[in-house]
């Protein structure tokens, strides 16, 4: 027996372009997401400043194209500031632009900052202290 098709209603085209736009949308959004850089924990005391502001907090990650301030009062979105990212003695200064609010339960509780010209230096100290993170012992002599 030969399956016969059937052109969809109009009422059902329009259903059709609605679930197709409302997926193109999700894929959209997915798609501006997506990390180019692989994250790496980073645990370092971060002090931020801005032309009117300063700010304090903690980075939880890090990756080659910024990381994550984990902070109750961030920079506005798209806010240039000043980084000094602290981890034991060594310290990096760099230049960031805020990228996005993380919010837990209606709360900012961090954002995301992305490197702006990250300069030859600073990426030579950054990639020392990540060496550094690497290294260290997995057992500790008590």
């Amino acid at each position: 027996m030969e399956e016969q098709w059937v052109a969809p209603t109009a009422s059902e085209m329009e259903e059709i372009q609605y679930y197709e736009q409302i997926a193109a949308e999700a894929q959209a959004r997915s798609d501006a997401e997506r990390r180019r850089n692989t994250r790496q924990n980073f645990a370092a005391e971060i002090t931020a400043s801005s032309a009117t502001n300063f700010f304090m907090g903690f980075s939880e990650d890090i990756s080659e194209g910024g990381l994550f301030l984990s902070t109750m009062s961030p920079p506005d979105v798209g806010e240039v500031i000043t980084l000094v990212v602290k981890v034991g003695e060594e310290s990096v200064e760099v230049q960031g632009e805020v990228r996005w609010h993380r919010f837990v339960t209606n709360v900012v509780t961090g954002c995301g900052i992305a490197f702006k010209q990250l300069q030859p230096e600073a990426q030579v100290r950054f990639e020392k202290i990540l060496l550094d993170l690497q290294k260290e012992p997995l057992f500790f002599e008590v």
